[in-house]
């Protein structure tokens, strides 16, 4: 089963230390308006931007 990080944008603040944390450079994308994502495609799912993330803003469905 395919499992990738989600991103709840109500809460993100664009702290970016999911985007310090994830081991791909390439997975989390800050945008201009300072929201984060996900690259769903390159998403291994490890949970460490979920760990990171101080307002719960990240999460991982199973």
């Amino acid at each position: 089963m395919y499992v990738a990080a989600k991103v709840d944008e109500n809460k993100c603040n664009g702290c970016k230390l999911c985007i310090w944390s994830c081991p791909d450079p390439n997975v989390i994308i800050l945008h201009p308006n300072k929201k984060v994502s996900i690259n769903q495609s390159r998403c291994k799912g490890c949970g460490l931007c979920v760990i990171a993330c101080k307002r719960e803003a990240l999460s991982i469905d199973s």
